[in-house]
């Protein structure tokens, strides 16, 4: 029995476990739809909710089952804002199939160009294709269309990525022979647009799910930082080293902002004020400007200009962390600016102590009262009692 035998036979009881675990009551078909695309967008830390929204393959799918639209990181959904008059944006499209077989058929590939072309075509009117595309299909492509649209005047940079997923090995000649006529579709539509297509069997997809994000992250500062006795530390990192640091592979890692009770704001004053400073590189060096960002972490080691910092969570500085993130996605060279933010990196293992700073680092300005009720001491001792019997 070859390798590839195996991990076909070991990746199905994966999805069947998993699918019997689910509390949805899915069927093996719908979980391998939500299995595959979680995967693939791992490095975009959505949550169950943002993968589920992009879901689309019950009939009339034209060979999509998943569609997701990204902007600047972003998951876009019918409430996002989009700042027009925002330049250097970044636009990705993924669109995947996930079959639960063994095998990678040529209509799949066909199918993505037809759809393509009926849906992605800014001349058509994706409402006239009612009839032969479902409905939810419809209004994830015309939220694609939208934001290009919007933000066709700042020439966004395009990434459409197309993958096709299932629990074979080989991919037939005939198969692949498809893919560059939907590339010539893609690039007919989207003149300049970087395009990607991947076929993911089950070795793959083993090896997806088997790298596990780390939950460590390494900051590299600027100047030997001040640290203290209880292994916390005050330093300044270069933007373009912070930046490296809320990353993975290009993407916001969302996963290191759990604990911020706040929600990006898009281009509200605060936000259009960082904005500008980080446009000016002739303006004072940033930390000067700018309050900085907390970090709570139970551990950090610092060895040389490297602080390894053990599973992060940006308590606050949200703001400033999501247009620095913004700001640096859009350049090409990040070599020449020295400018810096101040990061604070507090070292705390007590549950209570965190959330007492969690309070303070939010309550200097006007949030609601809501946003901290996770903190209350009740809220803790449900979280407590429900840790302790496994949940």
């Amino acid at each position: 029995m070859n390798q590839k035998t195996n991990d076909q036979i070991i990746l199905a009881q994966i999805i069947q476990e998993r699918c019997a675990e689910s509390s949805d009551e899915l069927s093996l078909t719908e979980y391998f739809e939500i299995y595959t695309a979680s995967e693939i967008l791992k490095d975009h830390d959505l949550t169950y909710d943002d993968i589920t929204y992009g879901i689309v393959g019950y009939g009339g799918d034209g060979g999509v089952d998943s569609i997701y639209t990204f902007l600047n990181g972003e998951l876009i959904k019918e409430d996002t804002e989009i700042n027009s008059k925002q330049k250097k944006n970044h636009v990705e499209l993924v669109v995947i199939q996930s079959k639960n077989s063994a095998s990678f058929k040529e209509d799949v590939v066909v199918k993505f160009r037809e759809s393509a072309e009926d849906l992605f075509n800014l001349s058509n009117n994706p409402d006239d294709y009612a009839e032969r595309y479902n409905r939810d299909l419809i209004d994830k492509s015309k939220l694609f269309r939208s934001a290009y649209a919007k933000l066709a005047a700042t020439f966004p940079l395009m990434k459409i990525r197309y993958y096709y997923a299932t629990q074979g090995e080989e991919v037939h000649p005939n198969v692949e022979g498809k893919v560059p006529k939907l590339q010539e579709a893609i690039r007919k539509m989207f003149g300049g647009s970087e395009f990607s297509f991947e076929f993911i069997g089950a070795s793959k997809l083993l090896e997806m799910t088997r790298n596990v994000p780390s939950t460590t992250r390494i900051l590299e500062v600027s100047e030997s930082p001040i640290g203290t006795i209880s292994g916390s530390y005050l330093c300044l990192v270069t933007l373009s080293k912070y930046f490296e640091f809320i990353s993975d592979n290009g993407a916001l890692a969302r996963s290191i902002f759990e604990s911020n009770v706040r929600d990006y704001q898009g281009s509200v004053k605060v936000n259009t004020g960082i904005r500008k400073t980080l446009e000016n590189q002739k303006s004072e060096n940033f930390w000067y400007l700018n309050n900085g960002v907390t970090i709570i972490t139970p551990k950090a080691v610092l060895a040389g200009k490297q602080l390894t910092i053990e599973d992060p969570q940006i308590v606050n500085g949200l703001q400033t962390s999501h247009e620095i993130y913004q700001h640096f996605s859009k350049l090409n060279n990040h070599v020449g600016d020295e400018r810096a933010v101040l990061v604070r990196v507090i070292c705390e293992e007590d549950e209570e102590a965190r959330d007492r700073i969690i309070r303070a680092t939010n309550s200097q300005t006007s949030i609601p009262p809501a946003s901290l009720r996770s903190s209350d001491e009740i809220h803790r001792n449900i979280e407590d009692f429900l840790k302790a019997n496994g949940y």
